[in-house]
C-alpha cells in the first residue's frame, strides 16, 4: 500500500480482497425449475449482466429457467418473457431482483407455494433524486417500505456485495453475499475499429467514466478534476462520460452547462449507450477509469475497466473499496487539483501504471465467471450451512481503504 499526499490515495493493490463464497441452507435438487424477476432487462446495466450469468449457469446445470421483466431493452428482444405470461401456482424457485418499488413486489409476495429468493442489489437513497425526478423519489421510497416484508417471507435472501448485505442486517435478517461477475460472453464481440482508431490517433490522454447519469454518480467532480487536468497538465486531453441520462435529465443537463461554463465544449464526449463492442473499444484504449460516486451497491464498471487493463481510480465510499479492493487506486478526498497531479502521475509514471494494472489484472479474477458459478453452485445447490471466507478467517474487508 502507498499512501500520497497525507493519505489523500490510497493505492490498494497488495492488501488482498476474499469474494465471500457463501452457501445457502436450502436446495433445489428435487426441483428443475427456477425462474427470475426483474424490473427491466437492460443493455448493458450490471443487475442485468447477472440476471443473464444466473440463467446460464442455472441451465448449465440443467434447471429450467426463464427471466420475466416488466420491460425489455430492444437488444435483448425475446431473451425474456412478459410478466403476465408467469405461471400460475409456481411451485418451483423464483428468485427476485430487487432495487426498488415495483409491480413485480407483489407478484413476488402472492407465490406461497414458492421457494422465494431475493437478491437485493441496493436502494439508492432518495435524497440523491429529490429536484432530478419526483417520480423516481416515489419509487424508492415505495420500494424501502415494501423492503423489510419481502425479506422476511423470502426463503433466501442474497445481496451482491458486503455493503449491501450490511444494509439487510438491521431488518433481522442473515444475507448471503454473491458478488457480481465478468462475463466473457458479452465480450467476445471485436473492438469497435472507428473507436479504437481515433484514441489511438488523439494526441493526449484519454479519461473514462462509464454509468447512468444520476446525482449520486457525482459527474460534476470528476468534471471539474479534468478541468484542472486538462488546463494545466494535459492541454489535449479528453474526457469520455458514458451512459444514459433517461429519467434524470435535469441531472444531465447540469453536467452539459458545467462543461460548458468550464469552457470544455470540445474536450468532453457524451456518447450516450454505446454497444459492447463500442465500449470495449474505449476501455481497451483510453488511459485511465474515473469514479467520483458517492453511493454504489457494487459498481461493475471498475472491475471491467481492470478486465482490460485500465487503471482505477476511485472516491472511497459506499462498496467502491469492498469492489476495488487490491485492485486500483482509492481516493479520500475530492480536491480537484489534487485529483488531477494523481492523474498525471498514473499516466507518466510507467512503473506505477504497470503495478495498478497488474493488481487490477489479479483484482478481476475474483469475479470470473467460473468463480461466479461456483458461488451460484454454493448457494443455490450445496446442503452445507453458510460460511463466509472472510469473517471466518478474520479478516478485515475493507482493510484497502486503511
Amino acid at each position: 500500500m502507498v499512501l500520497l499526499g497525507e493519505e489523500r490515495y490510497t493505492f490498494a493493490f497488495g492488501t488482498g480482497q476474499e469474494v465471500e463464497n457463501a452457501v445457502g441452507e436450502g436446495t433445489l435438487d428435487e426441483q428443475k425449475v427456477i425462474h427470475q424477476l426483474v424490473h427491466t432487462l437492460s443493455y448493458g446495466d450490471a443487475i442485468s449482466g447477472e440476471v443473464l450469468a444466473l440463467q446460464r449457469v442455472y441451465r448449465e446445470r440443467g434447471y429450467e429457467s426463464e427471466i420475466f421483466s416488466l420491460h425489455t431493452h430492444p437488444k435483448l428482444e425475446g431473451a425474456s418473457k412478459p410478466i403476465e405470461n408467469f405461471p400460475q401456482d409456481f411451485s418451483g424457485e423464483v428468485v427476485l431482483h430487487y432495487s426498488l418499488g415495483s409491480p413485480l413486489n407483489e407478484l413476488y409476495r402472492k407465490l406461497h407455494t414458492a421457494t422465494r429468493s431475493i437478491i437485493y442489489h441496493n436502494l439508492t437513497p432518495s435524497f440523491w433524486f429529490e429536484g432530478v425526478n419526483p417520480r423516481i423519489v416515489d419509487d424508492i421510497r415505495a420500494g424501502e417500505k415494501e423492503l423489510p416484508e419481502l425479506l422476511h417471507l423470502s426463503d433466501r435472501v442474497i445481496a451482491d456485495s458486503h455493503f449491501n448485505a450490511d444494509e439487510l442486517r438491521p431488518h433481522g435478517v442473515s444475507p448471503i453475499v454473491l458478488p457480481l461477475t465478468i462475463d466473457p460472453e458479452r465480450w467476445d464481440h471485436e473492438p469497435n475499429l472507428g473507436i479504437a482508431s481515433l484514441l489511438q490517433s488523439s494526441p493526449g490522454p484519454q479519461l473514462l467514466h462509464v454509468g447512468r447519469f444520476a446525482p449520486n454518480k457525482c459527474l460534476e467532480d470528476i468534471v471539474r478534476s479534468f478541468y484542472f487536468f486538462r488546463h494545466y497538465i494535459a492541454p489535449e486531453s479528453r474526457l469520455w462520460l458514458v451512459g444514459i441520462s433517461i429519467d434524470t435529465e435535469l441531472y444531465a443537463f447540469s453536467i452539459r452547462h458545467m462543461v460548458e461554463q468550464l469552457g470544455l465544449r470540445d474536450a468532453v464526449e457524451f456518447p450516450g449507450c454505446m454497444a459492447d463492442s463500442e465500449l470495449r473499444a474505449l476501455y481497451e484504449n483510453a488511459d485511465l477509469y474515473l469514479c467520483m460516486s458517492e453511493h454504489e451497491g457494487f459498481c461493475l464498471p471498475v472491475i471491467e475497466a481492470m478486465h482490460f487493463g485500465l487503471p482505477v481510480v476511485a472516491y472511497s465510499s459506499s462498496a467502491l473499496p469492498e469492489t476495488v479492493g487490491s485492485g486500483g487506486v482509492l481516493v479520500k478526498e475530492k480536491e480537484p487539483a489534487h485529483l488531477a497531479a494523481l492523474y498525471e502521475e498514473l499516466i507518466e509514471n510507467s512503473g506505477l501504471r504497470e503495478e495498478v494494472i497488474s493488481a487490477g489484472r489479479a483484482r478481476v479474477q475474483q469475479f470470473s465467471y467460473s468463480t461466479f458459478a461456483k458461488n451460484v453452485e454454493d448457494v443455490f445447490f450445496s446442503r452445507q450451512k453458510a460460511v463466509s471466507v472472510g469473517e471466518q478467517e478474520g479478516e478485515d474487508r475493507d482493510a484497502c481503504c486503511a
